[in-house]
């Protein structure tokens, strides 16, 4: 396998085509029972937004502009750097692994590279948003050392707010995660 970062504008057509098909196959269902709906548009953009960047894992034996393979691509994070109330954060918006190359070590890999690049930015943490419903993903991302963040709706422990939107948090179908980076000694 081969690992590559690159900016959204930067995905050929075939990269861009196949990281929609791995989203599409993966999440259509979620999204469509979800609050948020199905709306391809809305999730095209955000997924290819300039600000994006992607970190795609690739089967080794295409080369990336074979348009005909989809470019190998086996799975994918997209992220972008922001700020959550004065930290700095790489905020994992999509991790997607092909159902041919589940199991296989790979989210594990992806993950590894954005706490890396984390640490290498000096970034705080790691967040990322998951469908409730998705409990194959949840499980996965507590393996790894996720733990719901203290701005998750839902979450329990923060004594700073009175939690006067108790009942939208219950209703809410994500939570957010969040992982510390260790600083570099």
């Amino acid at each position: 396998h081969s690992t590559e970062v690159a900016k959204a504008a930067d995905l050929s057509d075939a990269d861009r085509d196949h990281v929609w098909r791995i989203f599409e196959e993966n999440m259509h269902t979620f999204y469509q029972g979800s609050s948020l709906g199905w709306s391809p548009k809305d999730k095209k953009a955000e997924l290819f937004h300039q600000q994006s960047r992607f970190i795609l894992v690739r089967d080794g034996l295409h080369p990336s502009d074979d348009s005909d393979t989809g470019s190998g691509i086996l799975a994918y994070t997209m992220f972008r750097f922001d700020e959550e109330d004065g930290d700095c954060v790489v905020y994992c918006y999509e991790l997607q692994v092909a159902k041919t190359a589940r199991r296989t070590g790979l989210g594990k890999v992806l993950m590894q590279c954005l706490h890396d690049i984390g640490r290498a930015w000096n970034m705080q943490k790691i967040m990322l948003t998951v469908f409730k419903i998705n409990e194959p993903a949840t499980a996965f991302y507590k393996s790894v050392g996720f733990e719901m963040d203290p701005f998750s709706p839902g979450y329990e422990g923060s004594e700073s707010e009175e939690s006067s939107s108790d009942a939208s948090d219950e209703e809410c179908d994500y939570v957010i995660l969040s992982k510390k980076i260790i600083a570099m000694s």
